[in-house]
């Protein structure tokens, strides 16, 4: 499906604001509820799983790191 950026953002609040505006799509993680102003497009092609990545800061307590990977592992998994 043919496809071309019509808007940049560095947060995610940007890409949120740009998809409510009607200016395009967002492809979002399927975690909970669609953000307020948003609603599921059906009818685009599936998308296959990509993988996620994250880093801690250097320094960083490893046990509040290990609980905020396994959180959010937790949350993604299906």
């Amino acid at each position: 499906m043919p496809a071309s950026v019509v808007g940049d953002a560095g947060y995610l609040a940007g890409v949120l604001d740009i998809a409510r505006t009607g200016q395009g799509v967002a492809l979002l993680a399927a975690v909970g509820p669609a953000p307020d102003g948003l609603t599921p497009c059906n009818g685009l092609p599936p998308v296959p799983p990509i993988p996620m990545s994250a880093l801690a800061r250097p320094g960083a307590d490893p046990a509040t790191v290990e609980a905020a990977f396994s959180a959010v592992r937790d949350l993604l998994r299906p």
